[in-house]
């Protein structure tokens, strides 16, 4: 007989046993190990963990993330767009995925038009010839602020740990949208917001 201890760090998925490490994860007791495997069965699932701009998922809700190099993880894609529609001169998205041990963002700046003319006739006839063009940026830092403190994630590769105090955080956090500050590769700063119903899948993920 090996007793279990009361909580260990470890998400079960189907029939799949996920080690997660302690410093960057919650730790789930063996009930809720089992509630989540349960509750992560009956998720939609989504064939990649990762992010572009015209990607198709369900947006805002868990979601059961079958991945073919980073296996299977559940988690929920956020997605604001900031200054119009996707392809909207100068608009920006930034897109993030959120799961038990990590937090995943990618920023995009956007534009579609690129004009031009003809002349004709003695006249002169602008033409708009639309193309889309979608340049990816690097965030080196995300800011949350939850319930009035504000955490700060650095990383290098967009990917930011999630600690236990920030899962605690997340899992509590009110039912609002939610202010993050994200600082791109070279100094800029974005302002953006994690939409309600993505603080609310919150709950399930963390």
């Amino acid at each position: 007989m090996i007793n279990l201890p009361q909580t260990i760090p470890v998400l079960l998925l189907g029939t799949s046993l996920a080690v997660l490490s302690p410093q960057v994860c919650t730790a789930f007791t063996v009930q809720e190990v089992a509630s989540l495997a349960k509750a992560s069965s009956d998720l939609p699932v989504v064939k990649s963990a990762g992010l572009s701009p015209d990607m198709d998922v369900p947006w805002s809700k868990p979601v059961r993330i079958v991945d073919p190099f980073e296996g299977e993880l559940v988690g929920v894609f956020d997605r604001n767009s900031l200054g119009g529609y996707l392809y909207r001169e100068n608009s920006k998205q930034v897109i993030s995925l959120w799961t038990p041990s990590s937090i995943r963002v990618l920023v995009t700046l956007n534009s579609d038009q690129a004009s031009s003319s003809f002349y004709t006739a003695g006249r002169v006839y602008p033409r708009y010839d639309y193309q889309r063009f979608v340049t990816t940026k690097k965030v080196d830092k995300l800011l949350l602020k939850v319930r009035g403190k504000v955490f700060r994630l650095d990383s290098s590769t967009g990917t930011f740990a999630v600690s236990q105090e920030l899962a605690t955080a997340l899992k509590n956090a009110p039912d609002e949208n939610l202010d993050i500050r994200l600082l791109l590769e070279g100094g800029q700063t974005i302002d953006s917001e994690i939409g309600k119903e993505t603080v609310k899948s919150w709950r399930k993920i963390y």
